[in-house]
Order: structure tokens, then sequence, then C-alpha cells
């Protein structure tokens, strides 16, 4: 069995359960997290419970940087609004050199047949400067602002799946911890515009998250607490391994795709026994690896620019790798 689809039977056999029954209890299951290394299929186990729900997918993905503005949405300068109000049917350079008493009419709305185009030239100028400057300073203290939707908003708005990635990078811990407000029963949050929205009753949350890259931080417990089901996603096994890559990839070189399998197992764990930290190396790599050999025809020339790279940005510590992992699996 696949690993989506280990997900998929996982997740939607638990969301169906409860999406179904109509009394008890009164809220459904609408809040997942799905814990595990990269390349589990957090993902796909997201689109597996929109699937399951067939509502439509969003997705956010966090980094360092991310603010509650970037989940809840922002007021920005209504920009576009300025430029579409300051255009108008101005006469072309062309029109005032070919007809400048039609074009001086165009421009003022009066005929003069003995206008010249350097007239008409100055007086566009003229006009352009005085319309601009009546317009900002009508505006300017009175700047238009628009209100900015996000992913997160539109799901809660209209009842679509929000798989939200990578939350535990978040530098500020109490970013996500104001969404708990959408997680509780009360299914409701202060937009940064004034408005209140409550949660659709048809939208799905889902955290995706992983524990193994540098930099992840520990998810912060009044969010776990509000989770309805928290699945914890293990590496899958060599076979599994062996059979997505192929799946992915359309290689049908088993036996050295198991071979490539089983050096990328031998990379992580040399590279997580040695606090080798500063990469990855996972069923990701492990893809990218097949994928690239299938167009050289050389394994150690198509790790080289993929697994290897991967696996650390220090050139010392990929040459130990290749050494201790790939160089001795190759020469057995």
């Amino acid at each position: 069995m696949s690993v989506s689809v280990k997900i998929f039977t996982e997740t939607s056999r638990w969301v169906r359960v409860w999406v179904e029954r109509k009394t008890e209890p009164p809220q459904p299951m609408r809040n997942f997290l799905l814990r595990g290394p990269a390349g589990t299929g957090k993902t796909e186990g997201a689109k597996a419970i929109a699937s399951a729900l067939h509502l439509p997918y969003r997705c956010i993905t966090c980094s360092a940087n991310t603010e509650v503005f970037d989940l809840l949405g922002q007021i920005l300068p209504d920009v576009d609004g300025k430029r579409t109000r300051l255009q108008r049917q101005y006469p072309s350079f062309q029109e005032i050199q070919l007809d400048p008493s039609g074009a001086y009419q165009k421009l003022t709305g009066n005929y003069d047949e003995e206008i010249s185009a350097e007239d008409t030239y100055q007086k566009l100028i003229d006009t352009i400067f005085d319309e601009m400057h009546s317009y900002y300073k009508e505006h300017t203290s009175g700047q238009n602002f628009q209100y900015v939707d996000t992913p997160l908003v539109e799901a809660i708005r209209y009842g679509y799946i929000l798989e939200i990635q990578e939350p535990t990078v978040i530098a500020n811990p109490g970013v996500l911890v104001g969404l708990n407000s959408l997680l509780d029963r009360c299914n409701s949050v202060y937009l940064p515009n004034g408005e209140t929205i409550h949660r659709h009753p048809d939208t799905t949350i889902v955290i995706t998250t992983n524990n193994d890259y540098a930099g992840c931080k520990q998810m912060n417990q009044s969010v776990i607490s509000r989770m309805n089901l928290v699945i914890d996603l293990d590496e899958p096994d060599e076979d599994t391994q062996v059979e997505r890559a192929m799946a992915v990839t359309g290689c049908k070189d088993a036996k050295t795709v198991r071979l490539m399998t089983r050096i990328v197992k031998s990379m992580a764990v040399y590279c997580r026994e040695n606090l080798i930290t500063d990469g990855c190396c996972g069923m990701r790599e492990l893809i990218s690896w097949v994928q690239s050999y299938m167009v050289c025809g050389d394994i150690r020339e198509a790790a080289r620019y993929t697994v290897l790279a991967s696996a650390s940005a220090d050139a010392e510590n990929r040459t130990e790798v290749e050494e201790s992992c790939l160089d001795t699996v190759l020469a057995a």
C-alpha cells in the first residue's frame, strides 16, 4: 500500500464517520494535524481529506517571517483604483501633429482652427499636470485602501479545505496561537478590516509539519489541544520507497532504484549521527536522484547534483557522505 493511499485510508475513514453523524457530536471533526518526516505524504493526506469531503483545496506555506497578516490578510493602498481614476482619453502625439485643432477639441471641448501643434502639446502637458495636482490634493488625506484576502480567509468564508504547511518554522510562536479562536467552538476571527467572519461549517483545517528539518520548533500545545485528530506518519519502508520512486519517475530498473534507496537511507543515518543538519536526505531527494539517473545513466554523476548536493551545503561534509555511504555501497 502506497503512502498516499495509507493516509487516505486513515484520515478519510475518521472524517467520514464524524461527517455522516447528524446529531452527536454537534460538531464534526474539522481540525487535523499530520506530523512526520519530509516526503512521507502529508500534503497528499490533506488532499485526500479534500477528496473524501468533495471540497476545494487551498494551501498556505509558512516561513520564519510569517506574521498574522499573512494568514488573515492585510489592508493595502488601493493603487490600482487610483491609477484607473487618473486615466482619461488624452489625444496622442500623432493626433496632435496631424490634427491639432481636433486634438485641442478632444482635450478642452473647444474647437480652434488657429491652434498650433506646439500650443496643443503644451496644453496637454498643462492639463495632465493640473488634473494630477487636483486629484492628489483631494485624495492625499483620504487615501483609498482595500482589504486583501488570503487562502485562509477564503477557506473560512466558503467552506474549503485549508492546509497550513510548516507552521513550526515561524519565528514568532504567537502567530499560529492567534488562530485558536478559529479552532475553538466559537469558530470566528477578527480581520484587519474590522470584519468578524464566522467559520463555515464545512471548513476543514489541516496542519502539516515536518519534525526533521533544522529550524523547526515544537508545536504550541494550545494548538495541538484543538486538533480533533493527530496522525504521526513514519518514514515509509524500503519496499514502499522503491515502489513510490518508480511510480513517480517511471523508472523500470527496480534493482538500481532499490540500491539507490538503500544509499539514501544510509546517508540520512550518517548525517543524523554526525550532526550534519544543513541539508536533507529523504524521499524527495531519492526521486530527484532517480530522475537524474534516467537522464545521464550514471549513478555517481546523478548523485553529485541531487542527493549529495542536498545532503549538505558544505563541500567537506558532502565528501564525507560520498565516501562513507555512496562509495561503500557501490564498491560492494
